[in-house]
């Protein structure tokens, strides 16, 4: 089995591939990086391989962290290992940050303690290990709590907080040197004999939303696109536009390098679904539809409200789009979140009929 891992939660970017059959890994980087992710891991991804000798299409399984980690991060490398998975056809797997920063430490450590920061909240989450075996539940809590739990069992720590651990606790914390990050390089042997997993991995976050919604109400639930979803994103597509896309079509344009789809899912079903590409600071939507009887309900503003927060954190600039000049309830839609007329098409659609209306927004 080739296996490609990736990591982007923290702040570094890591790749490797492996080769469970020669037990070796074949090649791995690793840059520290507190922002630039987005535009860092698909080089990254691309030099790897190449220095492996092989081609994304012979990969079988790809690896990736899941969180809990910065937002913009753990999104995107969720969204680049999604992507490959729908376009390569191949599984994908996922790892917490903290077993996947444990991977340095669990052969020599008999009880370790995993500390990340969580960010300015003035918490920590964290993963306690014995002799290999992860201890109980991540947490997410004050520093005091979490060595409180560790009892008077000495522990080794590494991460982002073990020096903050150290501090609090330095009777039973031991600070162990080296890695304090996950890295592909050292997680991947790890990823390659975990059993195959039943939906692509999605992402930890610890902390609780500072708002919930009253009893009764039932939320959208708003994702990164599946492979699984192509079946059911195709039906909608066609159910939306006279000339909607076949599967094959949809897995070919999520393929395309920068390319990022979310649904909207009520009911348990997919109501709507947005598909754009990102080019360096600039971005563009391709395709937009909901459901016709889910119209009105808001799910494509939550949808772009979605992609326009991955798209800042991604330092995009502008962000584009084209609308045909008779799709009066799309285009005043798209002015009313902000968007700006910036030209026009000429009989772009419809057998050259219709005009097409180029609209942009700063995200």
């Amino acid at each position: 089995m080739l296996v490609l891992a990736l990591d982007t939660t923290l702040a570094s970017c890591s790749a490797a591939v492996f080769d469970s059959a020669a037990g070796r890994v074949l090649a791995a980087e690793q840059q520290a990086m507190d922002k630039g992710h987005a535009e860092a891991i698909a080089p990254m991804v691309q030099r790897v391989l190449a220095a492996a000798g092989i081609k994304a299409s012979d990969l079988n399984r790809i690896a990736v962290t899941t969180g809990p980690g910065t937002f913009t991060g753990l999104r995107i490398g969720l969204s680049l290992a999604h992507g490959m998975g729908v376009a390569l056809g191949c599984e994908v797997v996922g790892i917490d940050t903290l077993t996947a920063t444990a991977a340095t430490a669990l052969r020599e450590a008999r009880n370790l303690l995993v500390v990340h920061q969580a960010g300015a909240t003035g918490k920590f989450y964290a993963a306690r290990f014995a002799n290999g075996v992860l201890v109980g539940e991540l947490l997410f809590d004050a520093m005091e709590t979490i060595v409180a739990s560790l009892g008077t069992t000495p522990h080794q720590v590494i991460g982002t907080g073990a020096d903050a651990a150290v501090a609090c606790a330095p009777n039973i914390c031991t600070r162990m040197t080296g890695q304090d990050l996950p890295n592909a390089e050292k997680f991947i042997a790890h990823m390659s004999a975990l059993p195959t997993q039943k939906s692509y991995p999605q992402p930890i976050y610890l902390r609780e939303p500072d708002a919930k919604p009253a009893a009764g109400f039932q939320a959208e639930v708003i994702r990164l696109a599946e492979a699984a979803d192509l079946a059911a994103l195709s039906a909608l597509h066609q159910m939306c536009f006279e000339h909607g896309w076949s599967e094959e079509s949809l897995r070919a344009s999520l393929s395309l390098p920068g390319a990022l789809a979310l649904v909207a899912e009520r009911d348990g079903k997919l109501r709507a679904f947005l598909l754009l590409q990102q080019a360096a600071d600039e971005a563009e939507i391709i395709t937009l539809c909901t459901e016709p009887r889910w119209r009105r309900r808001a799910l494509a503003e939550k949808l772009l409200d979605a992609a326009r927060s991955l798209l800042r954190q991604n330092s995009v600039t502008k962000l584009h789009l084209e609308v045909a000049a008779d799709n009066t309830a799309a285009a005043a839609l798209y002015a009313k979140l902000g968007f700006s007329i910036i030209g026009r098409r000429k009989g772009y659609y419809r057998d050259g009929t219709v005009d097409a209306v180029l609209m942009s927004i700063s995200p």
